[in-house]
């Protein structure tokens, strides 16, 4: 298969998958990313209708991770953008995925303020756990390279000592002695509940494939009721709690203050039973959220450390997340 795909293998392709009869097809751009290109395309049907389509190709010595994970949701039930194209070519050595562009008809949550609509929020929410609940305790994906063994995810929260004591020295926010300490006992605790919690992850046991970067950019709403909101970019997809995707959109992104942020986390828990089989108790959740919120607590730190983010705001909501929802 020639890359890009051309109009005639293009025209096949949709014709295929129940396109009404194509009239034109236009290609508008081409961005270049990190090692891949992305080129959109719009096609004019007969129906008076224009699809958009999003063409990715990505250079790389082994199938493209986001090839992967697309191929892994390929059949199952969750709102992520229709992909009516997925192949590596292993003699040109080059991923393509062709899928639907959803931002003429979708606007991303990045331009939102709290507190979200309900019925808004209430979307969102079913769209987030219906995602994990497609994955739910299965062991599809491989565990993450941190999380492999005992050795490695304590390996792992060294880094994040690290990461702590640069940002320590180097911060510029005035924070004292009680928001250092805050750190420290995270750290503290994160070690002293390693082994449990690696024990866990190794069965699968209330795991899912999270997002992994589940922001304000990566989750689209519909300009229009008829559609849901979806979700977008399967690149850092992994296997992980389901909680650590509440924390990077709710707490990192969408902060509604500890109160209505716990009662956003219940939401979750209550859509997410109504979806999964095994049991996910109540006390096992909140256990999740409070070691989501110790890990996502460095977070930020990272993004100061390593790609000089300085985002002071990001600071004090996971310091006031964990003043507020763990240490109680």
């Amino acid at each position: 298969m020639k890359m890009p795909l051309n109009d005639d293998q293009l025209l096949e392709l949709l014709r295929g998958q129940g396109i009404p009869e194509i009239l034109e097809i236009k290609r508008k751009k081409q961005e270049i990313r990190n090692r891949a290109a992305l080129n959109k395309i719009e096609v004019y049907t007969k129906d008076n209708k224009v699809l958009s389509l999003l063409e990715k190709i990505t250079k790389s010595d082994h199938i493209p991770f986001e090839n992967t994970i697309y191929n892994h949701y390929s059949t199952k039930d969750v709102s992520i953008p229709r992909v009516f194209f997925n192949k590596y070519d292993t003699v040109g050595q080059e991923g393509i995925l062709l899928m639907e562009d959803l931002t003429p008809t979708h606007n991303n949550l990045a331009d939102w303020e709290v507190p979200i609509e309900s019925d808004k929020l209430a979307n969102i929410i079913d769209v987030i756990a219906q995602f994990h609940s497609a994955s739910w305790e299965t062991s599809e994906l491989a565990h993450p390279e941190h999380l492999k063994s005992i050795e490695h995810y304590l390996k792992h929260i060294s880094y994040l000592e690290r990461d702590y004591l640069d940002f320590r020295k180097h911060q510029t926010y005035n924070l004292g002695e009680e928001q250092f300490s805050i750190y420290e006992k995270c750290l503290l605790s994160l070690r002293e509940n390693a082994q449990k919690h690696i024990s866990r992850i190794s069965r699968y046991q209330n795991t899912t494939c999270i997002h992994g970067d589940l922001n304000v950019g990566n989750l689209l709403y519909p300009m229009f009721s008829s559609s849901r909101p979806c979700i977008i970019d399967l690149e850092a997809v992994k296997v992980g709690l389901c909680t650590e995707d509440l924390v990077m959109l709710f707490i990192h992104d969408l902060f509604h203050g500890s109160e209505e942020t716990t009662r956003i986390f219940d939401l979750y828990f209550h859509s997410i039973n109504n979806k999964i089989r095994s049991a996910y108790t109540y006390t096992q959740f909140v256990e999740d959220v409070r070691l989501s919120i110790m890990e996502g607590i460095f977070f930020p730190i990272k993004l100061f450390v390593h790609e000089g983010i300085k985002d002071e705001e990001l600071i004090w909501k996971s310091i006031n997340a964990y003043k507020n929802l763990v240490e109680i």
